[in-house]
């Protein structure tokens, strides 16, 4: 499957809480999972990206940050606006505990542009 072809990850929201009223922000917390031959291309999020791995091996790919290879009981920070990527590795699907805490009312992710 190409690139540009992938299904994306699949996210569930979990709970969902405002944290600021201005600029308006809120709180998801929720899960991703990644199967093979799925994942995003690099996006953004209007906030910031604090992520826990469950289950499987990713890559994390962060615009002009070494890349971090990361499994089971290891977590990141993605800052706001951050180009980033998850690649999975290897075959066994992956699951991460998320939180955003990002603008109200704007899209969670948004494609970066090629």
């Amino acid at each position: 499957m190409s690139a540009h072809a992938q299904s994306p990850a699949k996210r569930t929201i979990l709970q969902q809480t405002d944290v600021a009223s201005s600029p308006a922000q809120e709180t998801l917390f929720g899960t991703v999972e990644i199967a093979p031959g799925s994942g995003n291309g690099f996006h953004t999020h209007n906030g910031s990206e604090i992520g826990y791995v469950v289950q499987g091996h990713i890559r994390l790919e962060v615009k002009g940050q070494p890349d971090r290879e990361l499994g089971p009981g290891e977590s990141f920070l993605v800052p706001r606006g951050a180009v980033h990527r998850s690649v999975l590795l290897g075959n066994e699907p992956v699951k991460l505990v998320n939180s955003w805490t990002v603008d109200k009312g704007v899209p969670l992710m948004t494609p970066a542009p090629q």
